[in-house]
């Protein structure tokens, strides 16, 4: 814009001190402005047309930018419901596990308490006295 400014000052300070006719000086100075108003013009043309492709520009990083992140916050869904359903499995799992385990464990204890049973049933059988017990 300065430039546009800065032109139409030197044309007409050129005009001004020009040794012509007041007729052929007023023309002059008709003939720059209207050359001043036209590179005017097509500045703002050029302007209007930058600033159409900018804001073209613009809308289609956003549009970019929104799928991206839609497409991101998919994958992350996604991913959390894998790990989710990774994590619900080994909890099944070690529950399966933990119920086996129990169950052996339980089995143990009852056939030593049986064993120790019957141990303590032969011995008092054979008459044999349990400490502590009074005989």
């Amino acid at each position: 814009m300065s430039f546009i400014k800065g032109a139409l000052i030197g044309a007409a300070l050129g005009l001004l001190f020009a040794p012509k006719s007041g007729k052929e000086t007023r023309d002059d100075i008709a003939r720059r402005f209207d050359d001043s108003k036209k590179q005017a013009t097509e500045y703002a043309d050029k302007a209007k047309v930058k600033s159409g492709e900018l804001a073209q520009t613009t809308g289609e990083a956003t549009e970019n930018i929104k799928l991206t992140i839609s497409k991101t916050a998919q994958e992350l869904r996604d991913q959390l419901h894998h790990a989710s359903e990774e994590i619900r499995k080994e909890a099944m799992d070690l529950k399966d596990e933990v119920k086996v385990t129990t169950e052996e464990a339980a089995e143990e204890v009852s056939a030593e308490v049986d064993q120790a049973t019957e141990d303590l049933n032969k011995d008092h059988d054979h008459g044999s006295k349990i400490p502590g017990e009074p005989g």
